[in-house]
């Protein structure tokens, strides 16, 4: 079996242009329209076809690039998955039992932050662990602004709910209220509260979140 280390999956996924050729991928004009694999060849796409382009830079430039029936971001898969989960939780009344045990399976990683701030003594190094550093919030917020004892982030779910709403007729049981009082502020707050600290969640277009 085939192992590699972490450098050589990082030449298979983003290709030996690396990161920097994400920029030309998001500004290349000529779309795509299938992909099965680095072997398949896409007809008329020079971009896709680029021998040194890796995987991970070809599905971003795709999911990008399909606007039907309305326009795709990197986060597709993650807030839809999200938004499903909460409404079928939602429809069984068990949303606030669904936030607590997100919260719970969490714990183990979350005690371990809370072990090393406690050595720390720097309340701002929570948000850190808890937002900056965490590879899952890379897949879920297009960026994150710091500020000392704040951050803020484009909300992932508001554009995705209406989108499914209105195209696709789906997520009918839920408001983007839902979605932050149910969802956002008590798994925030949970995880806050098991590190050791105190927040104060600000639902918008921009979410914020602030040491409280």
């Amino acid at each position: 079996m085939e192992k590699l280390n972490r450098r050589e999956f990082a030449k298979k996924a983003f290709g030996a242009g690396g990161l920097l050729t994400l920029v030309t991928a998001l500004n290349f004009p000529e779309a795509a329209s299938a992909f099965s694999g680095p072997e398949v060849l896409i007809p008329s796409n020079k971009f896709l076809n680029r021998p040194d382009l890796g995987d991970a830079l070809k599905s971003m430039y795709m999911t990008y690039d399909s606007t039907t029936p309305y326009p795709h971001k990197f986060n597709e898969t993650i807030t839809k998955h999200q938004l499903r989960a909460l409404e079928f939780f939602v429809t069984k009344g068990l949303d606030k039992e669904y936030a607590e045990h997100y919260v719970t399976t969490m714990k183990p990683v979350l005690l371990k932050i809370k072990e090393a701030l406690a050595k720390e003594k720097d309340p701002d190094k929570a948000l850190v662990a808890l937002i900056d550093n965490d590879p899952c919030y890379f897949q879920l917020f297009e960026r994150i602004k710091v500020k000392t004892g704040e951050r803020t982030f484009p909300c992932p779910y508001k554009g995705k709910l209406q989108d499914c709403k209105y195209w696709l007729g789906t997520f009918k049981a839920i408001e983007w209220k839902d979605v932050c009082n149910r969802w956002c502020i008590p798994t925030w707050t949970g995880f806050a509260e098991t590190v050791g600290i105190k927040i104060k969640v600000q639902p918008s277009d921009d979410c914020t979140v602030k040491l409280a």
